[in-house]
């Protein structure tokens, strides 16, 4: 699904787009995840590597689902040019949780603490109301202070602790379970 495009302005000045990602971003996109996940891969759930060897034929061929999608959305945050965020929502399709979505979110480090993540959050939480759901989930790791202060910070409410969530450096770590219902 495609998004109506935004501008924002970050705490620091800096001027940014939240638009649609589209197929013709996947080389860019790639270019972001690969930054991220060298970046926070205890955040995320791959590893470096997996975005290493990911092609940008495969790349598009996801957003170009996403694009087509009535259910799902990803949502590129672009500044001069480059992608420096990405937030991917999707609708689960089973009959009893279609009003139900999940989400995932990257943002590069020099953009951590600009206001960018609550941007992107308050951004996707209007485009889901819109597209009709009722409820947001998401996970976080227990030791992701930021990703919990932002998620909080929007709203969202912790309903649980997944433990052994996460298999990482040779060691399991535990993963907070989220949720927002929408008004």
């Amino acid at each position: 699904m495609k998004v109506i495009p935004k501008k924002i302005n970050l705490k620091d000045g800096r001027n940014l787009t939240l638009r649609s990602a589209t197929p013709g971003d996947a080389e860019n996109l790639l270019r972001h995840l690969r930054i991220t996940h060298a970046e926070s891969y205890k955040n995320l759930n791959q590893s470096t590597a997996y975005w290493q060897e990911f092609t940008t034929i495969e790349e598009e061929k996801i957003l170009a689902g996403f694009e087509s999608a009535s259910e799902k959305f990803m949502l590129v945050a672009v500044y001069d040019g480059r992608i420096v965020g990405g937030l991917g929502f999707w609708g689960y399709q089973s009959e009893f949780v279609k009003r139900s979505a999940g989400i995932g979110m990257s943002i590069q480090k020099e953009f951590c603490g600009s206001g960018l993540g609550t941007e992107m959050m308050y951004f996707m939480i209007n485009q889901a109301k819109q597209m009709g759901f009722h409820r947001i989930d998401l996970t976080v790791r227990t030791y992701n202070e930021a990703g919990i202060k932002l998620y909080e910070k929007v709203g969202f409410e912790r309903v649980g602790l997944l433990k052994d969530a996460a298999f990482i450096d040779e060691e399991y770590v535990n993963e907070y379970s989220y949720q927002k219902i929408l008004d």
